[in-house]
């Protein structure tokens, strides 16, 4: 988060840096909430192969299905929170704080978990080797670190 702010501070006039140093600070804010509610719930909620492709993960809502999820929530919940900051460069001087709360939060609590349940999940549409008749030539999306869902849902979102 604080390299993407300093980034962010950098690439802006001076009398806007406070505003987006703030912006970043809300993405974390508003991430959290929206990754805690339904995010991480559609992200990685409901890894039953037996239900065949799911859009998005179905258990785990606000965490109160498994204590042991907390790490690997807080973890996942770094990548939410990137991907919202990511964006927070290309909207700085253009964009309402309110709306880009909204934004944040739609974005970490929507939006990136449903491309990281397709990615990562047994169940999502596009992991690799779960599907025999995949959309990718049969292979799935192969992805190392999160490369393809936080960044190019970043990028995607941000255009």
């Amino acid at each position: 988060q604080t390299g993407f702010a300093m980034l962010c501070a950098g690439s802006i006039r001076s009398k806007n840096v406070k505003n987006v140093l703030l912006w970043n600070l809300l993405d974390s804010c508003g991430g959290a909430v929206g990754f805690w509610t339904v995010g991480y719930a559609f992200a990685y909620g409901g890894d039953d192969p037996s239900l065949g492709k799911t859009f998005i993960g179905n258990k785990n809502f606000f965490l109160m299905d498994d204590e042991g999820d907390l790490q690997l929530w807080f973890f996942q919940f770094a990548f939410a929170c990137a991907v919202s900051s990511i964006v927070a460069g290309t909207i700085a001087e253009r964009c309402r704080m309110s709306a880009y709360l909204f934004y944040s939060t739609f974005l970490a609590g929507f939006v990136y978990p449903v491309v990281a349940h397709s990615f990562w999940s047994v169940n999502g549409f596009l992991a690799n080797g779960s599907l025999t008749d995949n959309p990718l030539c049969g292979s799935g999306v192969i992805d190392l670190a999160g490369s393809g869902p936080v960044h190019m849902t970043g990028g995607v979102t941000a255009l």
